[in-house]
């Protein structure tokens, strides 16, 4: 019986997403527009909750993106949501390692990116616009939004439709979330 040895994977740390975005850029990246399509159900979280947010690398292996608390939105007061993704049938996503797709988003941003779906109570539609996006050509890690250094595979992409708002995304969420137009 063969073995096959499994490769480590070495994330480059990236201090600064803007200027790792303008070097994509210059070497040629190419920006994919793509629409969020994804309905999700969400709750507003308890200061002090956690969620560990979890993705799977292109060989199968777990990874643990993040790991991030609850608080109260600055801008609001209101506590910091905590949504799960849901695919086109209404039930939760799960991964191969039995992991929900779950992250903590702050209350001003859910409500910049989600709206109440009137037809199903607990259920938040995205608000559809089209958002730019860049593909990792590399393992990166990051701090992003002030958390915890966040850890996604190349293949993976980067949001740049909002210069103050750049974030990276697992290509398993991207695929569950987003359709390429």
């Amino acid at each position: 019986m063969e073995q096959t040895e499994k490769k480590q994977v070495h994330y480059k740390k990236i201090e600064n997403i803007s200027a790792y975005v303008k070097k994509l850029a210059k070497e040629g990246a190419n920006l994919i527009i793509a629409k969020k399509w994804t309905r999700i159900m969400a709750r507003k979280g308890t200061p002090g909750e956690k969620v560990i947010s979890w993705s799977v690398a292109a060989d199968g292996d777990l990874i643990m993106e993040k790991e991030a608390e609850v608080g109260q939105d600055a801008e609001t007061g209101e506590n910091d949501w905590i949504a799960t993704k849901i695919g086109k049938d209404g039930s939760v996503l799960v991964d191969e390692h039995g992991n929900k797709n779950e992250w903590i988003i702050t209350d001003t941003v859910f409500w910049q990116k989600y709206r109440q779906d009137q037809e199903h109570p607990g259920y938040y539609v995205p608000v559809g616009v089209s958002q730019t996006f860049l593909r990792l050509p590399e393992a990166i890690t990051l701090r992003q939004w002030g958390e915890e250094c966040m850890r996604v595979d190349a293949g993976g992409y980067i949001n740049v439709t909002d210069k103050n708002n750049i974030y990276v995304i697992s290509q398993r969420d991207f695929e569950d979330t987003y359709e390429i137009r």
